[in-house]
């Protein structure tokens, strides 16, 4: 019997711990949301600005890279050892990637930032969230939601990363059965 007693105040000590927790809780729910949502409008202003940084310092960097290309490509051709017909190939295949690598690399920027904003609209949507429940839902929407994006993200970039592949090849397969044909001619 002492020991049902026991239990018995154990237990009414724990329930009257929860309902002061759940008061002292719901006293500063409000306090605590909006910290963290100050602090995350902080982080998410941080990082807005940090990728716009980035985003302008990348475009600057592939457009002097073009620009050193065409005039490396331009001293070449005044060269009189420049053999134009077997480097326009090399032109071709350097522009292209140049090009694809720019569009896969802004899409990789692009993924990064619309991925990191919707975990701060998430995050956002967790804090002011009434109860447990309804802040659980938005978290388990935001983590499939996620795992669907990354997935279509990544087959995105495959298939670009392929296409890009091709397109560097191409001229070389080329250009090596040209250089064949000659060279069995030749005979």
């Amino acid at each position: 019997m002492a020991n049902t007693t026991a239990k018995t105040k154990t237990t009414q000590e724990t329930a009257n711990v929860a309902k002061e927790f759940e008061v002292l809780f719901t006293a500063n729910r409000k306090t605590l949301q909006d910290a963290f949502v100050s602090g995350a409008e902080v982080a998410e202003n941080a990082f807005k600005t940090s990728t716009e940084a980035f985003k302008s310092t990348y475009v600057k960097a592939l457009k002097d890279g073009k620009s050193q290309v065409e005039k490396a490509t331009q001293s070449l051709g005044d060269a009189p050892m420049y053999d134009k017909e077997g480097a326009e190939s090399f032109i071709k295949v350097g522009n292209e990637v140049a090009e694809k690598s720019e569009k896969i690399g802004s899409e990789i920027i692009d993924f990064g930032s619309e991925s990191v904003n919707a975990y701060f609209t998430a995050t956002r949507s967790v804090i002011e969230a009434d109860d447990a429940q309804k802040a659980f839902e938005l978290q388990s929407q935001y983590a499939r939601t996620s795992v669907e994006t990354f997935i279509s993200e990544t087959s995105k970039l495959n298939a670009m990363l392929v296409d890009a592949s091709k397109a560097m090849m191409e001229p070389f397969g080329s250009q090596y059965a040209t250089n064949m044909d000659k060279f069995l001619n030749r005979s």
